[in-house]
């Protein structure tokens, strides 16, 4: 994709395993698709996804979710606990364990500190009691409670 700075504040998310997103903050952004070439101008609030299969697909969304990352915070709403898990190992450089392929689609929000330590994310993923989270020799487990 390119992406045209039309005078604004916007975030984007392009890893290779993920989705890519453009996310308007303020201001205004052209996204071209730089295989079909198609074109679009983001409204603020709007984030522009692109999947892995080439869909595109545009929404409202909390803009907190995309750019907490700047004021030093995850912050995730009603997300999976992979794409949680996946941010932390990601962050922390740490590999992620799941100990049931089913705990990757439980649903949670959560937040933390990403200056803080990578104990700190784990006791707060084991107040919300969803899940066991436990962190030993650079490998997270998610355990069933």
């Amino acid at each position: 994709m390119d992406t045209h700075v039309l005078g604004t504040k916007f975030n984007v998310r392009s890893y290779t395993t993920e989705d890519r997103h453009v996310t308007l903050v303020q201001g205004k952004v052209q996204v071209t698709n730089t295989n079909s070439l198609s074109s679009v101008v983001l409204q603020p609030g709007q984030d522009l996804t692109y999947t892995e299969t080439g869909e595109e697909k545009i929404s409202r969304v909390n803009i907190a979710t995309y750019t907490a990352w700047t004021e030093g915070m995850f912050y995730f709403e009603d997300s999976s606990l992979e794409e949680i898990m996946s941010s932390l190992g990601r962050w922390y450089n740490v590999n992620v364990d799941f100990e049931r392929v089913e705990l990757y689609n439980i649903r949670l929000n959560f937040w933390a500190n990403r200056n803080a330590h990578l104990d700190e994310a784990v006791e707060l993923l084991n107040k919300l009691e969803k899940v066991r989270v436990e962190y030993q020799d650079g490998t997270i487990t998610i355990k069933h409670i």
